[in-house]
């Protein structure tokens, strides 16, 4: 019998769908070594050799400059060694989660910079843990960076910056700042940052450095060009929806790997919620929530825990002694003794109304289809919901989020002198990004909440124990048909799901809306910014949010704001501005047009109403931008503001 051999199609397809993908496996279309520093991908372009000499394919170089050196340095071993196993894994694992190589090297430069935005942020913990420290709530603030500012976003070079100026200030007992660059040969001959010099000092490439406009603004504080202009056009837009698609597939690598990464991003519904405000053609940004909604929201939760959590707790008191006897000597599960004990003890008037709620969900078709789900006991399923409810209460009244609120104990809450204080392990905490503890001053209702889960929670574990010491300590719990098991972020998407269900939210236009679990801390901060003082509200705000820097409190509220309002608030900070000691020169170049409009030389003796007006009508116009930053002076910070003025309206 003669030897045949199997088709080279079927021979490949088997090499491809049984090789293990590790960091030793190297590609048919990697042409140099998987160590090396830079790759060679043969990605269909003229691949020749010259006088022994690759030519042409795509290179693919690894030597970022990063936080701590070279990202080809030993000190990035373990990201390193993950960022080559998902290049190569994207494009030729089992299941080729790209189509082509000609993607190749976008996937890798996307990738570059993921990797600065981790390395500024977790410091340390990116070094020893690479991108398994990666989560959910990453994905929001790596592509809204990417928004504001493209890579000098994402590569957060301001406030790199700024964090080399206070350190480089520390000792210095006075002088100013212009003076200290001075000392330190930060400046040219005219007075001007060396672009080299602050490369040089953040470890950022000199070229990528020189073509961010966005640095070089914040290093003059001012432009000819407005910046909310550039950053607005359809351009950027394609870039930051380009990287938003980008996350979707770096998650699914992410979770194929065996990298022990967050297990929502396997999730790709939750990861597709997440970045859809971020891509082109989608139906606007829904980040904050419409006041009537939110009204309606908080309205809801406050009736809930003033009108149904009492009749739920008694109710619990009564079906779960049936249900733990039931459950004795049996082999009766734990949803099957709650469906009996249902059954057996009747409803009380006060849950009457949920439980029409609750048939009317179970016989709704297009719930199923929503993944909103209600096959459940009722008394499970007003568990969930109370989760849901408690979860909206502490997001809106303590501004924390998603993954903070997921992480906090029962006991987080705590009274001294008659206050009641939250304690918030904050997920981001400036430059080197520690987790820091957070005591945040909250309302009753807080302290109420945590009080009541652990209350449902110690009567749940009768029937459904848990062996996960998270379970005992955290204070959010789910409940599913396996048992009763800590919260997760991707689980706060489900719960709000029913919740908004529940209650019936609806938009403007009467349109079925659904919470996001990043909502409510937003929610929080355009409620504060509106009713607690507008622009002199930032200070306090951004510290209850945990903000390093208030210039990202007024990026987070701006999204919200109308056209008006904005220029409103615009107008308020140049006020503060123009009737400061501030001389930088877009503040000089703003007061010269006052001083001209109105035929004077004070300033600070003008009418401030009448010094508002005008600067709101200027600001409608688009003659200037005002927008909060902290600079660094010395051993502290101060408050100040930048204005970018037109050079067309300085004539």
């Amino acid at each position: 019998m003669s030897k045949r051999e199997l088709p080279a199609g079927i021979v490949d397809f088997f090499k491809r769908t049984t090789r293990k993908i590790d960091n030793l496996y190297k590609p048919a279309w990697l042409l140099s070594e998987i160590d090396s520093h830079s790759w060679i991908v043969d990605a269909g372009a003229a691949v020749r050799t010259v006088d022994g000499a690759i030519k042409g394919g795509v290179r693919l170089n690894w030597d970022r400059l990063l936080p701590e050196g070279s990202f080809i340095s030993p000190i990035y071993a373990v990201p390193l060694e993950q960022a080559r196993m998902m290049v190569v894994y994207a494009h030729d694992g089992a299941i080729l989660l790209s189509k082509s190589l000609r993607g190749i090297s976008h996937f890798h430069l996307y990738l570059l910079w993921l990797a600065e935005f981790l390395a500024v942020r977790y410091r340390e913990s990116f070094i020893n843990e690479g991108f398994s420290i990666f989560g959910v709530d990453d994905i929001t603030e790596f592509l809204g960076a990417a928004e504001e500012g493209g890579v000098c976003g994402t590569g957060a070079f301001i406030q790199r910056w700024e964090n080399f100026l206070a350190s480089s200030q520390k000792g210095v007992v006075s002088g100013s700042l212009e003076e200290h660059l001075g000392n330190i040969g930060a400046l040219d001959k005219a007075g001007a940052v060396k672009l080299r010099f602050a490369a040089d000092a953040l470890s950022i490439d000199y070229f990528r450095l020189s073509q961010s406009a966005d640095f070089k603004l914040h290093l003059s504080r001012d432009v000819s060009d407005e910046p909310e202009t550039r950053r607005k056009d359809c351009g950027a837009d394609r870039k930051v929806s380009a990287l938003a698609n980008w996350i979707v597939l770096f998650c699914e690598v992410l979770a194929s790997l065996p990298i022990n990464s967050s297990v929502e991003l396997s999730d790709s519904s939750l990861v597709s919620d997440v970045v859809r405000p971020f891509r082109i053609g989608v139906s606007g940004r829904t980040k904050t929530l419409p006041l009537s909604t939110g009204r309606s929201l908080m309205f809801g939760c406050a009736k809930w825990m003033i009108d149904t959590y009492p009749v739920l707790l008694n109710y619990y008191n009564e079906i779960i002694p049936v249900s733990c006897s039931i459950m004795e000597g049996s082999k009766v599960s734990a949803f099957s003794a709650l469906y009996i004990s249902e059954e057996i003890v009747p409803l009380p008037f006060g849950l009457l109304s949920s439980f029409d709620v609750y048939k009317r969900m179970q016989a709704d078709p297009l719930l199923p289809e929503a993944r909103v789900r209600t096959k459940f006991p009722y008394s499970i399923f007003m568990l969930r919901l109370h989760a849901a409810v408690c979860f909206c209460l502490i997001g809106v009244l303590s501004s924390c989020r998603r993954s903070e609120l997921v992480e906090l104990e029962s006991s987080a809450s705590y009274w001294v002198d008659g206050k009641c204080y939250l304690s918030v392990l904050l997920r981001k905490t400036g430059f080197d990004n520690i987790r820091e503890p957070m005591q945040k001053p909250v309302p009753k209702l807080v302290d109420e909440c945590l009080s009541s889960l652990s209350s449902l929670k110690d009567m749940l574990i009768k029937i459904s124990p848990s062996n996960d010491i998270l379970f005992g300590t955290q204070a959010f719990f789910k409940v599913n048909l396996r048992g009763a098991f800590p919260f997760n972020v991707a689980d706060s998407y489900v719960v709000l799901k029913e919740l908004s269900e529940f209650l019936g939210l609806v938009d403007n236009s009467g349109v079925r809306w659904v919470v996001l679990p990043h909502q409510l801390r937003r929610y929080f901060a355009m409620t504060f910014f509106h009713f607690g003082g507008l622009e002199n509200s930032l200070p306090a705000l951004s510290w209850f949010m945990g903000h390093d820097d208030i210039g990202e409190t007024w990026r987070y509220i701006k999204e919200g704001l109308s056209g008006k309002e904005i220029s409103a608030s615009e107008a308020a900070l140049a006020t503060s501005a123009v009737c400061s000691d501030d001389q930088s020169h877009g503040v000089k170049k703003l007061r010269s047009i006052l001083v001209k409009h109105f035929g004077t030389d004070k300033i600070n003796v003008m009418h401030e109403d009448e010094l508002r007006d005008y600067l709101e009508m200027l600001s409608e116009r688009g003659v200037y931008t005002a927008t909060p930053i902290q600079i660094s002076a010395g051993k502290r910070k101060r408050y100040t503001v930048m204005i970018s003025v037109k050079e067309s309206a300085c004539g």
